[in-house]
């Protein structure tokens, strides 16, 4: 077996990657959870129109493979239909966030959460890698996962906000906590 590749982008929905056996195309539920009905559908387009099954990627994100040229509309069309892509592709690919798997609704990660992906056209353009942790519980759990913007537990009623990599942080008030990231973001881009 050879080692992978690394291609230096992800394949999306909208910007699918060719490989060996065909293309490899990739969904990010919302929040990192899928609806019953969504899976059911996700498994209804990969039997109709890829190999047939799902692969759930390190990210938190699902993955069809095998999907020939001429079928990829339809499953862009089956995409939205499920509400699992964006219909604006520059928002869909702003929307890499991994999210701790235990949030529940209204707890912290939640609004957090939604609030970031409320204001994903205030991005500015960055890397198709470029991704959020939002880890807002009292034990982080992604502190291994991958991210370049991390909203992480603080004190005193505060997050931190830390670059990935970055010992340091900075704290910041819940109601603040997307617009210092928006802030960071566009550091970052320029």
């Amino acid at each position: 077996m050879s080692a992978p590749t690394i291609k230096g982008w992800c394949p999306g929905a909208y910007t699918p990657m060719r490989s060996g056996d065909g293309l490899i195309l990739r969904v990010r539920p919302r929040m990192g959870r899928v609806t019953a009905a969504q899976m059911l559908g996700l498994c209804e387009l990969s039997l109709t129109w890829a190999r047939g099954g799902l692969d759930l990627t390190n990210r938190a994100n699902l993955q069809l493979r095998g999907l020939d040229d001429h079928c990829y509309q339809s499953v862009l069309d089956g995409l939205l239909a499920l509400d699992l892509l964006d219909d604006n592709p520059a928002i869909e690919a702003r929307r890499n966030m991994l999210v701790t798997p235990y949030w529940q609704a209204g707890d912290l990660t939640d609004r957090v959460g939604h609030t970031l992906m409320a204001r994903l056209d205030e991005l500015p353009d960055l890397p198709a890698k470029f991704g959020f942790a939002v880890d807002c519980s009292a034990s982080p759990v992604l502190t291994g996962a991958s991210a370049d913007i991390r909203f992480e537990p603080g004190v005193d009623g505060k997050l931190l906000l830390r670059a990935d990599g970055a010992p340091r942080g900075r704290l910041v008030p819940v109601d603040q906590a997307v617009d210092c990231a928006i802030e960071l973001a566009h550091w970052f881009a320029a």
